[in-house]
């Protein structure tokens, strides 16, 4: 038979047709596929405007208040359902379960590791604030449902006037008073000794050396720091070298390649970086934690110490538990711990015979990361969890975005252009959001954009494998052939993924395929919506 038309084909979906003519027309979609894609368009167009007409009528969508057939059987959902219970228990025993069995062998008193870091103060400080967010964030959403609500109002001029006047009201009522000095270097930045400053400091320069007080906190992002005055909040600092001389009330957290340390830290001390050299003049009120490479600690410490890295180094007097895994550990003569001492290395500790310890040191061998057991019947159930997991999250797309999961699919034909935009995005994307996060007033803005990002890499799988299904077994029409060349793709790709040495680079490369797809979907999809806005 010759090409059919739009009426023929909105027919045809419709079920409008007599059975032999809709015969008819399904025999010559499967071997045209000019038509295919006819029937495909109109398909997306129509979900797309029974959605907005229904959508522009009704408070809410009629698909969420219409009640199901008594004769439906929710076997999709059931099925989900399943494969996220599956998949929830995989996420804990595989990853939750042993990190945080792994938190608790460190023996802090203080409880589990999100404890120590969130609410104790040894990693934020600024609970309020980010209480203050939570309200803005509220009150945006809240703002924006009022808008969502008032949308088919918007055409009344009144209407617009009140929305706008009240906006301009609430933006006019003068916020709480906080203040912060921020100072940027030229290309150094010196406080003299004997000035003070009374509030938050925030310095920006090549080099920093703070010899006066400090009355609040020190945030510093420079390549060397030396702190030489008094600080009664805490400090943060992003550099190279940061050495403390001067007495801080409050917290140390450093995210630097080298501090030193030589004088009294009021609460807690957390650092990330290469080398951390604790002096015998130092004295930590908290807890120390520690990711570094070489650390030597010869100071007091009143609470415990966690300690992930290389070498470690101890000489000084430990008030409580130590819990250490590194490479190597050395006890000193003039070391004292007077909690438990746990170890677990590539070799035993090396202790010496005139350190005091409240217990013998217990010594875990570190092992290596287990490999792929091939033969192990929990090993192919945890592949089909994983496998069901990336199932339900497409079929959550497909229901939700049913013509961004087509045009995503469609732009992996593309292959060239998407790997290349999938490599730009999977860089640069993580830099800007850091450097939106380091401007402090964009920290909500970059945490969630790293969110998307990584939602965004695991569901460029999606698209690939949909789109790997579709090569195999052809183009199909409507939901439920996308579904099972879906299910299709997606097992392929985690055959792959079991493939010694290739396996690996293979879906790094369907990452960022899809990843690039997903992008030039997205563009195409804000296009025509630009256009017409303009």
């Amino acid at each position: 038979m010759s090409h059919f038309d739009e009426m023929t084909g909105l027919l045809y979906l419709e079920s409008q047709l007599d059975a032999d003519h809709a015969r008819d027309i399904a025999a010559h979609a499967a071997s045209c596929a000019e038509c295919r894609e006819l029937l495909h368009a109109l398909q997306t167009e129509g979900v797309w405007l029974r959605q907005s007409l229904v959508a522009e009528d009704e408070a809410l969508p009629a698909h969420l208040t219409e009640a199901s057939g008594r004769n439906t059987a929710p076997w999709g959902w059931i099925s989900a359902l399943g494969l996220s219970a599956g998949g929830a228990y995989t996420l804990w025993s595989g990853f939750v379960e042993p990190w945080r069995a792994q938190a608790a062998q460190a023996g802090f008193t203080q409880g589990n590791l999100f404890t120590m870091l969130f609410f104790s103060g040894a990693f934020w400080k600024g609970w309020d604030a980010m209480r203050s967010l939570m309200e803005f964030l509220a009150v945006a959403t809240l703002g924006l449902v009022v808008i969502w609500l008032l949308r088919r109002r918007w055409r009344s001029f009144p209407t617009i006037a009140v929305v706008m006047g009240a906006i301009i009201c609430s933006l006019a009522i003068p916020p709480i008073a906080s203040a912060a000095e921020t100072k940027h270097g030229n290309p150094n930045y010196t406080l003299p000794a004997g000035e003070e400053v009374k509030t938050d400091l925030f310095v920006a320069a090549d080099r920093t050396q703070i010899n006066g007080d400090v009355d609040g906190d020190l945030v510093v992002f420079s390549h060397s720091v030396t702190v030489n005055g008094h600080v009664t909040g805490d400090i943060l600092g992003f550099a190279a070298e940061l050495t403390v001389n001067g007495p801080v009330d409050g917290n140390v957290r450093a995210f630097s390649q080298m501090i030193v340390i030589t004088s009294n830290i009021g609460k807690n001390v957390m650092v990330f970086g290469s080398e951390m050299n604790l002096r015998d003049t130092a004295n930590v009120g908290g807890t120390i934690t520690l990711f570094t490479g070489d650390t030597a600690l010869n100071g007091h410490v009143a609470g415990d110490l966690l300690g992930f890295g290389g070498n470690f180094d101890i000489n000084g007097v430990l008030g409580h538990d130590a819990a250490v895994q590194a490479d190597t550990l050395s006890i000193g003569s003039s070391a004292e711990i007077k909690g438990r001492t746990k170890f677990e290395g590539k070799r035993e500790a090396e202790v010496s015979p005139s350190a005091k310890l409240g217990s013998p040191v217990e010594f875990t061998l570190k092992k290596r990361s287990p490999e792929k057991n091939y033969s192990s019947a929990r090993f192919y159930w945890h592949q089909t969890l994983l496998w069901g997991a990336s199932f339900v999250f497409g079929l959550v797309i497909l229901l939700l975005a049913p013509g961004f999961f087509f045009a995503a699919e469609r732009a992996c034909n593309k292959a060239a252009q998407s790997i290349g935009l999938g490599l730009l995005l999977l860089f640069v994307t993580p830099i800007v959001a850091i450097i939106v996060c380091i401007t402090i007033v964009g920290l909500g803005v970059g945490i969630s954009t790293l969110l998307l990002y990584v939602i965004a890499i695991y569901s460029a799988q999606i698209y690939v494998g949909s789109w790997l299904g579709e090569k195999i077994l052809g183009e199909g029409v409507g939901v439920g052939p996308a579904l099972g060349r879906l299910a299709l793709g997606l097992l392929i790709l985690r055959a792959v993924h079991l493939l010694p040495y290739i396996g690996g680079w293979i879906i790094f490369v369907v990452l960022v395929w899809g990843l690039g797809a997903m992008a030039l979907a997205l563009h195409r999809y804000m296009r025509p919506q630009l256009a017409t806005a303009i």
